[in-house]
């Protein structure tokens, strides 16, 4: 067999052809046809215009959107996770009342929050991807029943089994879902609830998902506002 110079010169990047396929846009797709989809001939990307999420949400809820500081992609991940110890937890630590779904978008932040609640003594249940399903029964009925304040939920996990979880009174979501239409689906289940609560951690970092969920033109309102909280009802 025989192999042309320009490959060996490490030219047949600019030969290649490359198709991407996925149900939503994200950081690393876009980094990958920024700089590594080569063709001299071009290439094209096809840009969905998002109108948002929030008509689908059946409750009057009061959703606010809060929005930490992160510099870079390498640091999102922990900015995110001192917001959360420093700015959030405290006013929810001493809280009497339960019904608190902590929502996960990620496996990594599955565990890491896991081990921060252990460490704190929290009192909590938790429901992953590989729970078994005799734990993601008992955690279910002890978050109904007020035995557990917190359930901390990941996005697989609600991806492969869309649990409707009883006894949420405050929905907290800690990294915004992928998927759009688990954004509602997570908020409508505060329906049971009378004194319903609503909170979004995003950075400047998150502006793909955010356009998702609220709709291009606000998820640029609320990246570029010098404000750092947003209220949607």
């Amino acid at each position: 067999m025989r192999i042309r110079p320009w490959y060996l010169d490490q030219h047949a990047q600019y030969y290649r052809q490359t198709i991407l396929l996925s149900s939503y846009l994200t950081p690393e797709i876009n980094a990958l046809f920024n700089g590594l989809c080569l063709n001299y001939e071009g290439k094209i990307k096809m840009v969905t215009e998002y109108a948002g999420v929030l008509p689908k949400i059946q409750l009057e809820v009061r959703q606010v959107y809060e929005r930490f500081d992160a510099s870079s992609i390498a640091e999102a991940d922990g900015a995110r996770f001192d917001y959360f110890c420093n700015k959030v937890y405290p006013k929810i630590q001493d809280l009497d009342e339960g019904g608190l779904l902590l929502f996960v978008s990620s496996y990594f932040e599955y565990i890491r929050i896991s081990n921060f609640l252990k460490s704190k003594e929290a009192s909590f249940c938790r429901i992953g991807e590989a729970t078994s399903q005799q734990d993601i029964s008992r955690a279910r009925l002890w978050f109904f029943e007020g035995k557990k304040k917190i359930l901390l939920y990941s996005e697989r996990s609600h991806f492969y089994h869309r649990y409707k979880i009883r006894g949420t009174k405050h929905l907290l979501v800690y990294s915004l879902p992928g998927r759009k239409e688990f954004y509602p689906e997570l908020v409508n289940m505060l329906g049971e609830s009378e004194n319903r609560k609503c909170n979004v951690l995003f950075s400047r970092l998150d502006l793909l998902k955010l356009e998702r969920i609220v709709g291009k033109s606000s998820a640029r309102r609320l990246i570029s506002s010098e404000k750092g909280m947003f209220v949607f009802c």
